[in-house]
């Protein structure tokens, strides 16, 4: 009896404690911000196939299309189908053969078949349609009224020119078109058919299964070099015949990319060629489509437009899309980041492939900056759909950064593989990815997403240290770490393991790896030889994205600029020392310099410097300027604008310099510095073009202008006009907001501007507008032009205008 009221008082006790966790476990919440991508909307049919057959009329801008889509029911009862049809005027539709009724609601056909479509079958809707795309399909130059601008036909989604609804599709392509232009669209190319009419027909197809809003189309003047990969795979190269010069410089690293990210990834290039092509006034930098990467024109360099702004970044970016993005795609905007900070990411560690360690470090450097500001804005997270490009692009690169640097590289390559392999063709979504780690390497990193993915914020660390003698008499280094970020419901306490390092004045190091996760933590480095500590460093080379707070003394400073191992924490001292005055720091700034191979930390140097006019520093600048990194010589530029006498000369070395960039700001810094020699700057320029938007011609002329040469005022205002790419027009009217000039002629393209479906150019014109119109002179002829008549596009712009300035 003893023994059983024992058991049962045991038994109710644990009863009892279990019931006593349980509580609190549900009393314990766990919090998220809402994202509404979370909820998608039903989907009726699955599609399988396109064949699409376009005929293209580009001076009337037209396209003629007949595409038929094959697609399974996926509910029981069906009895209409929505397809966006946006610009597309349908001739007729059909289902399997039969004439369906349909009626247009906004952007959508709503489809009602003739008869029953059974549940689960294989079917067959077919559009004929004609289109005059205002925008999605983007006809360029066609109509040019002074016929200088190139002319193309391009589109990277489907949108306005295919009937669309969300799939994964395999594709048949044929465009027909003029014969002196030749078609870029997805997958490979069957044959060139030539008619009588003398137009072409280009057929392409996409063996593969490949997401149906990564479908593009390109038509133009183009020429393209075929060249393979290591393996043998057919890249094609697409150029403009007059820019062959520019086809090296751009695609240089191509098959290198191929080789590296298959050797990264572990799966190789998941389709059967991969080509690339220009475009003219284009918004973005690029854009993948499958097989097929369309970008701005602006980014195919030539030789010296290689040192300003590359393609290798892009290209990279792009290149990575093709297996997270097309290969494997997202549905859902909460899991746009698979995407994009996967795409960053890689493209980041190819340039580190290339240009070593100091040059990947100096990106990250941007990526934190980047990642920090979006969080003076908000707090969402990476893995929401409002995360913002900051999060998507820069921060979850880092994370990436962080969550390889957590797995260790052979982990994190196993379970890059095996998410790869995992959903080929396939849509997928972030806990996919989280699942395919514990599937591929036995990790549970439910934490790491939880603070870095399905969380918004960083940590921000207060850091202190002191040396102290143990209770064995053995000094040692103690380190306090403080989480100082305010924490909610949503943000947290971070988990992470970090780095520290103790440097002596002797010369040697000790380190030490502690994971941080309290509020307040203490970390203990022996220091048994009881050496004098030279500087502490707390996450060398940035491995953890934060905020920190370290004081440190001005010795311990210099001591970190001018011996810590890596560039990047040499650069973190460097940035600490702009609060100490110029004398103080000026001795040990000029051995910092003399010791630094890279642009980043000698920019500092230079930029710390700039208005000292000794002549140490002076020698320093002169170095600088003969630098053969032209970032060094640009850094020069930036800083050192009115330019001392003593080193003129040098400075006018750099009007001839190789970078473009680094040629306008010269012309710019001299021609104010000597007002009196402008015409001898003016000579040696005169036939310089400069590289995006004609940046040194245009200078050139605003600088003219300036000094009285009203003589070429008419050329500056032509650049104005549509017949240039985005970039010069941008260019040419912020010099005439400079130089306060505008008149009819330039006012009307502007308005032209204002319609512009690249958001740069009529982000510009209605900035400037804003400038001309608070002045009553040009309120009086803005107010004119608006009230002779102008299209209702561009006079609802000019209404926000008029609404801003008063």
């Amino acid at each position: 009896m003893h023994n059983k009221l024992f058991s049962i008082i045991l038994l109710t006790a644990i009863c009892l404690a279990g019931f006593c966790v349980k509580v609190e476990a549900q009393d314990k919440s766990v919090s998220y911000l809402y994202d509404a991508s979370y909820e998608m909307q039903d989907r009726e049919i699955e599609l399988s196939h396109m064949n699409a057959s376009l005929t293209i009329k580009p001076f009337d801008t037209l396209v003629i299309g007949k595409v038929d889509l094959n697609f399974k029911t996926l509910h029981v009862d069906i009895d209409s189908i929505v397809f966006t049809v946006t610009e597309l005027k349908i001739n007729s539709i059909k289902v399997n053969g039969q004439i369906a009724l349909f009626k247009l609601k906004g952007n959508e056909a709503i489809i009602y078949p003739a008869t029953k479509i059974i549940w689960q079958s294989t079917n067959v809707i077919s559009f004929d349609y004609t289109a005059k795309p205002t925008e999605g399909l983007y006809f360029v130059g066609w109509n040019d009224p002074n016929q200088l601008k190139r002319k193309q036909i391009w589109a990277h989604r489907p949108d306005h020119w295919l009937p669309y609804t969300a799939g994964i599709i395999t594709v048949d392509m044929a465009v027909t078109v003029d014969d002196r232009y030749k078609v870029f669209s997805n997958g490979g190319r069957e044959k060139v058919i030539k008619n009588e009419d003398h137009t072409q027909t280009w057929v392409y197809k996409m063996n593969h299964p490949n997401p149906f809003f990564s479908t593009c189309l390109v038509i133009g003047d183009y020429d393209f070099i075929s060249m393979k990969t290591k393996r043998g795979l057919l890249l094609e190269q697409w150029y403009y015949p007059d820019w062959k010069d520019h086809v090296e410089p751009t695609y240089r690293y191509m098959p290198e990319m191929f080789d590296y990210f298959e050797a990264e990834m572990g799966v190789n290039y998941p389709w059967e060629l991969y080509r690339e092509a220009p475009v003219i006034d284009y918004m973005y930098g690029a854009m993948e489509t499958t097989t097929s990467t369309i970008f701005g024109d602006y980014l195919m360099v030539d030789p010296r437009g290689f040192m300003g702004r590359n393609y290798v970044n892009v290209n990279a970016h792009e290149l990575a899309h093709q297996w997270f993005g097309d290969y494997i795609s997202h549905l859902k905007n909460k899991d746009v980041w698979i995407t994009e900070s996967f795409a960053t990411y890689w493209a980041k560690k190819f340039e580190q492939h290339i240009f070593g360690e100091d040059y990947y470090q100096n990106i990250r450097n941007q990526e934190l900056a980047d990642a920090l500001e979006a969080s003076m804005h908000d707090n969402y997270a990476v893995g929401h759909s409002s995360g913002g490009r900051n999060r998507w692009y820069p921060k979850g690169s880092l994370v990436l950064d962080m969550l390889r640097a957590v797995m260790g590289d052979d982990e994190f390559k196993t379970a890059i593989k095996f998410y790869l392999e995992a959903h080929p063709y396939q849509v997928a979504e972030t806990n996919d990815f989280l699942s395919d780690i514990r599937k591929s390497t036995g990790k549970s990193l439910e934490w790491f997403f939880e603070e870095w993915i399905y969380r918004g914020g960083e940590p921000s660390y207060e850091v202190s240290y002191e040396q102290l003698v143990n209770n064995s008499g053995i000094k040692e280094t103690r380190i306090s770490v403080g989480q100082i970020h305010k924490t909610d419901e949503l943000i947290g306490l971070f988990k992470m393991p970090i780095n520290f390092e103790v440097y002596y004045k002797d010369g040697t190091s000790d380190s030490k790896k502690q994971w941080i996760s309290g509020k307040h933590e203490e970390v203990v480095i022996a220091n048994p030889a009881g050496k004098e500590i030279d500087f502490v460093l707390f996450d060398p080379n940035r491995k953890v994205l934060k905020k920190v707070k370290f004081i440190r003394s001005y010795n311990e400073l210099a001591a970190q600029a001018l011996r810590a191992s890596n560039m990047i924490d040499r650069y973190d001292a460097l940035l600490a020392l702009r609060e100490f005055p110029v004398s103080q720091k000026k001795s040990d700034l000029l051995k910092c310099y003399a010791k630094e191979t890279f642009q980043l930390t000698k920019g500092e140097v230079i930029a710390q410097l700039s208005t000292e006019t000794s002549d140490e520093t002076l020698k320093l600048i002169t170095n600088a300027i003969n630098d053969k990194d032209d970032k060094v010589r640009l850094v020069v530029l930036q800083n050192v604008t009115k330019v001392p006498s003593s080193i003129k000369s040098n400075y006018e070395k750099m009007l001839t310099d190789s970078s473009y960039l680094n040629v306008e700001l010269a012309l710019t810094n001299l021609c104010a510095s000597f007002p009196g020699e402008c015409k001898k700057y003016f000579d040696l320029t005169k036939n310089e073009t400069g590289w995006r938007g004609r940046n040194i011609r245009i200078k050139w002329l605003e600088i003219s202008i300036n000094n009285g040469n009203m003589k070429v005022v008419n050329e500056l205002k032509n650049y104005t006009g549509e017949s240039y790419e985005f970039e010069t027009r941008i260019n040419a009217i912020n010099a005439l907001k400079r130089l306060n000039i505008l008149d009819e002629f330039v006012l009307k393209n502007m308005i032209q501007g204002l319609t512009h479906w690249n958001y740069k150019i009529k982000t510009a014109e209605l900035d400037n507008l804003k400038y001309f119109y608070a002045q009553d002179k040009y309120k009086v002829l803005i107010d004119k032009i608006i009230d002779e008549g102008v299209n209702s596009s561009a006079k609802t712009e000019l209404e926000k205008v008029r609404k801003m300035v008063r």
